[in-house]
């Protein structure tokens, strides 16, 4: 049965959780507010399912066996996808595009699927702003499952879901991290023709519980009218965090000296903590998941897509620049290959190098690196204010000390130039 002793090789997937066939796991938070699974020994019939289904064990296999030719005998879809082909891309609908966190792509490929009279499983929020892995089957209900959540999503039971939907032939499209879609592979132990996947650029997933202790810290739950982590009053590469409540209270309350600043002072100011602290906390992997400094799941894909934001845009296509977002796409897949020519049509796209999508995009091939005081973060969380103990343990000055020596700079260099 499974038993975690090493919290770098749980990436709280769930597969096992979904697998047993006994019920004998719970998925239950630590006291970093992540989810592990725990095993009652009373139900557990050790068949090994939980074990067997481990994405991270697989990947430990993988890695150690390096039989070369396991990706030709495997006959499962535990292995991974090449990358074959890597785009810039936007969607060409306007009001997708804006309604995205970065180009728009997601809702090119869910729509398809949905014409189709299929299923489209992603991210959502709750009626309690928890974040949860959720099913939708009409378009009406897909901008529930549009922009970035910065919080780890409990995937709970849609990896059984959506096995029920493909069993009966629908087409699905399965959207998550890409720890979460080498869990999904795995608990289905074999390839289904209309099981499109598709997986994000991940940087790390945030604490649910931090997430949680935030929202109680500042505001009513039942107050909020919206959350978006991504928010383009700036534009899409220099978002900010927001927060709507029903009376139209907005948050954060940028001063208007924030709005009179120049485009690239907002770029560097955009994500400070005046503009909420959860998103700086989060960005600096003050307490991000261990799995995340370890990740099994880098570089090449379980998916039939990856997607991301196309940092680097102004060096790798700057004609293509959009304030309203642009998004890196890469196939994986001769599956993905082949809904891609079915839906092009709708996009925008210009072929880029991969080697220059990784210069700008390492969090595809490369682990999230831990804030050296994560481990005191926890150590505190509990207890302390938020607002107060991000700043402090990132050392993020206030924003108007940091518009001031902006200021202060600009203004000496001027005076050093005319001297």
């Amino acid at each position: 049965m499974i038993n975690i002793t090493d919290k770098t090789k749980c990436c709280g997937c769930n597969a096992c959780f979904n697998v047993c066939p006994k019920q004998a796991i719970s998925m239950e938070y630590d006291s970093e507010g992540f989810l592990y699974p725990k095993v009652d020994n009373d139900k557990c019939i050790k068949c090994g399912l939980c074990l067997k289904t481990c994405p991270i064990n697989t990947a430990e296999d993988l890695k150690i066996r390096r039989l070369e030719d396991w990706q030709q005998t495997q006959q499962n879809t535990k292995t991974k996808n090449k990358v074959l082909e890597v785009y810039g891309a936007k969607n060409k609908n306007v009001d997708e595009q804006l309604k995205s966190s970065s180009g728009g792509i997601f809702s090119i490929f869910a729509n398809y699927v949905l014409e189709q009279k299929g299923i489209v499983f992603g991210a959502s929020f709750d009626n309690n702003w928890k974040v949860v892995h959720k099913c939708i089957d009409k378009k009406e209900k897909l901008d529930s499952l549009r922009r970035s959540k910065y919080v780890q999503s409990d995937i709970n039971t849609t990896y059984k879901q959506a096995k029920q939907f493909l069993d009966e032939g629908k087409l699905v499209l399965f959207t998550g991290t890409p720890c979460q879609i080498a869990g999904l592979k795995s608990f289905l132990q074999k390839d289904y023709e209309k099981l499109l996947t598709v997986d994000i650029i991940c940087f790390q997933v945030a604490s649910p519980l931090v997430w949680k202790k935030f929202l109680n810290e500042n505001f009513n739950i039942n107050d909020i009218k919206e959350i978006d982590f991504r928010d383009k009053l700036y534009g899409w590469d220099k978002s900010i965090m927001s927060l709507s409540l029903k009376n139209n209270t907005k948050y954060p309350k940028l001063p208007i000296i924030y709005k009179l600043l120049s485009e690239k002072i907002k770029m560097l100011l955009s994500s400070s903590n005046y503009a909420l602290s959860y998103r700086k906390g989060c960005l600096s992997g003050l307490f991000s998941r261990p799995s995340c400094h370890k990740c099994y799941f880098k570089g090449d894909r379980n998916s039939d897509f990856t997607m991301g934001d196309l940092w680097g845009i102004n060096n790798i296509l700057p004609k293509m620049y959009d304030k309203k977002g642009v998004s890196v796409l890469t196939i994986n897949s001769h599956k993905g290959k082949e809904i891609f020519e079915k839906v092009k049509n709708n996009i925008e796209y210009e072929q880029i190098n991969y080697d220059d999508m990784i210069k700008y995009n390492p969090a595809f091939v490369s682990s999230a690196t831990a804030h050296p005081k994560k481990e005191e973060f926890f150590k505190r969380y509990k207890n302390e204010n938020l607002n107060k103990l991000i700043p402090t343990l990132i050392n993020e000055k206030s924003l108007v000390i940091r518009i001031f020596r902006k200021l202060l700079k600009k203004i000496f260099k001027k005076r050093s130039v005319t001297a």
